[in-house]
């Protein structure tokens, strides 16, 4: 890939070019070339998660440190490889729920209260409840996902549970 085409190339573009050479690199008919190239992007991957955390560990320990790891982590491209190296500073929990937090009055406003209810290393749950909303589940479902992918591309699942019940239905009299 051309220079140009690099610097032109988004984070999510070149996630999905990643995965697509390691399907590649998975089908390689012959085994000893296929472990000479996992070993080589093995020890690639090790050495420059070594460099990273030796680097964050360098900045955390100087003086206003701590403030620019998480001003840094705030890019898209750098957290990416902070997470593939598992050098996030933040964790999971609190990833999804700046993401909610942020995406909360926008939710509000449509009548839908979003709750993280389990944050673990491979998978979240969040319920959703919704005040009479006619808009579709499966669109709540993948904006929401959307919103919380993109906080925490590391997890493997997230699941969401509607409950359906008007949490914000006036009082019977």
């Amino acid at each position: 890939m051309s220079v140009e085409a690099r610097e032109t190339e988004t984070i999510e573009q070149a996630l999905v070019r990643l995965e697509a050479l390691t399907a590649a690199l998975e089908r390689m008919s012959d085994d000893r070339d296929r472990e000479t190239a996992r070993g080589l992007v093995t020890l690639l991957l090790d050495l420059h998660g070594r460099a990273l955390e030796r680097l964050s560990a360098i900045i955390a320990g100087s003086g206003g440190g701590p403030a620019l790891i998480e001003q840094i982590s705030k890019e898209k491209e750098i957290a990416a490889i902070l997470l593939l190296h598992g050098l996030h500073p933040q964790s999971v929990e609190e990833r999804l729920l700046q993401a909610i937090a942020r995406m909360q009055p926008k939710w509000n406003a449509r009548g839908l209260h979003v709750e993280l209810t389990t944050a673990e290393k491979a998978f979240a749950i969040v319920q959703l409840r919704r005040n009479g909303l006619e808009e579709p589940g499966d669109q709540l479902r993948f904006e929401i996902e959307a919103a919380l992918t993109d906080a925490a591309p590391d997890l493997d699942d997230i699941l969401i549970e509607m409950d359906m019940t008007e949490i914000y239905a006036e009082p019977a009299a």
